[in-house]
């Protein structure tokens, strides 16, 4: 937010004109015992510089890590300082939103290139725009491929779903009268094809399976996608790191109907959180029931390339019991970046990129297998991430990490009983031989440590 500063005199002319002798007069109609009567707890006025120099000794107080080897969802990528840079060109920047074309041509035309990227990547005919993240893409689709469906009111989801994703989906689908969700469960790290074989019956909308799944492992998506279109569902990718694109099949020609997921990898980064871009990518013969909305090229009356939204098929635009989505804002930035982000790597620097991803994670798994007290969990393949089982101490690991200013993987111990003392490590391009060596080093000496602690009791 922007601080607008105002001279005394400034303030006193916009009281007099409202014809008001205070400030606090105009918050008489807020009962009294609930406006505060005193001065704000804040330290006092001081430069600029100051403030600059107190906020980084609160920054300071943050651990700081040197190399990270946490993904489950939010991916540490090389961001190349060029997409910063081409994102503040105003080409690319209106002055309304995308519904009046003519003054619009620089966001439709950079969200059209992001549905064109999309489509390549997953090998489907139609992507929208506007969805938040990779959770609440999740929610869209599955209402989609119901109101595809039409009669059909169950949802399969995988349990190597994304955890986040699978609560996302139990919060907003549930609610629905009528609708179901049913966990297909896991074997060796991906769907249990027996189990999902039992639960495909006739009421089944769809099939969503990780693609990676959230453990790392490389589902057989053709072989999911065989099995619900011969129950006449519709088989569902989701891709919560989609830097596997430039490493995978995609997904459309494995005989996936719709692809959806997290495409924040693509020339964003984590900042802390977020914002993320969720994507979607559908047949053609399904895009009447895509949320969001569809940015189509076309030709004005003197044959000039323009950009204009197709499908809107949000509530402000039609009917709201027609509406397919209350996706209310578009996330355009995140989008613009990927758009470039892709543009720049192009498809053999994006299968590179992938390929360094697939090689570090290999030489790490390779090296943490090393030791004693580290096995794999699962046989199958996988791309950037995989699951260990751990005999240590998971606090003490944990803490001699961050005193190495390493970021150890994810313990897997909240979210299943059968993961109970695993880690899910993930490594990209940033993560040097040097830094891997160093975890390997710092993870050789926790067991001595935890002896010791033991001894010391």
């Amino acid at each position: 937010m922007r601080y607008l500063p105002s001279a005394p005199s400034e303030d006193r002319a916009l009281l007099d004109a409202i014809g008001v002798g205070r400030a606090e007069d105009l918050l008489q109609g807020i009962p009294a015992p609930l406006r505060l009567d005193r001065e704000l707890d804040l330290p006092g006025q001081q430069s600029e510089q100051e403030v600059l120099q107190q906020m980084a000794a609160l920054a300071a107080m943050n651990t700081q890590f040197h190399s990270r080897f946490l993904g489950a969802g939010a991916y540490d990528h090389f961001v190349p300082a060029a997409v910063d840079q081409m994102i503040s060109r105003q080409e690319w920047f209106t002055a309304y939103t995308p519904y009046q074309p003519e003054i619009s041509q620089g966001t439709l035309q950079h969200i059209f290139e992001y549905q064109t990227l999309t489509c390549d990547l997953t090998g489907l005919e139609v992507a929208n725009a506007s969805l938040y993240d990779g959770a609440s893409a999740c929610v869209e689709t599955a209402l989609m491929a119901v109101r595809l469906q039409k009669k059909r009111k169950t949802i399969l989801i995988s349990a190597g779903l994304h955890p986040h994703y699978q609560e996302a989906l139990c919060t907003n689908i549930t609610p629905h009268e009528g609708l179901q969700l049913v966990l297909v469960q896991l074997k060796d790290g991906v769907t249990d094809m027996d189990d999902l074989a039992a639960k495909l019956n006739g009421d089944v909308a769809a099939v969503m399976v990780g693609y990676p799944n959230f453990l790392g492992c490389v589902e057989d998506l053709k072989a999911i996608s065989d099995a619900a279109h011969a129950a006449g569902a519709l088989a569902v990718s989701v891709t919560q790191e989609a830097l596997a694109f430039g490493w995978l099949e995609a997904p459309g020609k494995l005989g996936a109907d719709m692809a959806t997921g997290e495409a924040m990898s693509f020339g964003n980064k984590l900042n802390f959180g977020g914002p993320y871009l969720g994507f979607l990518a559908v047949k053609d013969s399904q895009k009447r029931e895509i949320p969001g909305r569809v940015v189509g090229q076309t030709r004005d009356l003197d044959g000039q390339v323009g950009y204009v939204l197709t499908l809107t098929a949000r509530e402000q635009h039609i009917r709201r019991d027609k509406a397919t989505s209350n996706i209310c804002s578009n996330q355009g930035l995140v989008a613009l970046r990927a758009n470039i982000f892709l543009q720049l790597a192009g498809p053999e620097g994006l299968k590179g990129l992938a390929l360094q991803n697939v090689a570090k994670a290999q030489y790490l798994q390779a090296r943490l297998l090393e030791l004693p007290d580290f096995s794999a969990k699962f046989s199958a393949p996988f791309f950037n991430e995989f699951v260990t089982c751990y005999k240590g101490d998971m606090k003490t690991l944990q803490a001699e990490c961050a005193k190495a200013g390493i970021l150890p993987g994810l313990d897997l111990t909240p979210y299943a009983a059968d993961l109970k003392n695993c880690i899910l490590w993930c490594a990209t391009e940033l993560n040097s031989r040097a830094q891997i060596e160093q975890l390997v080093e710092v993870l050789a000496r926790v067991p001595s440590l935890v002896g010791l602690a033991g001894v010391a009791k």
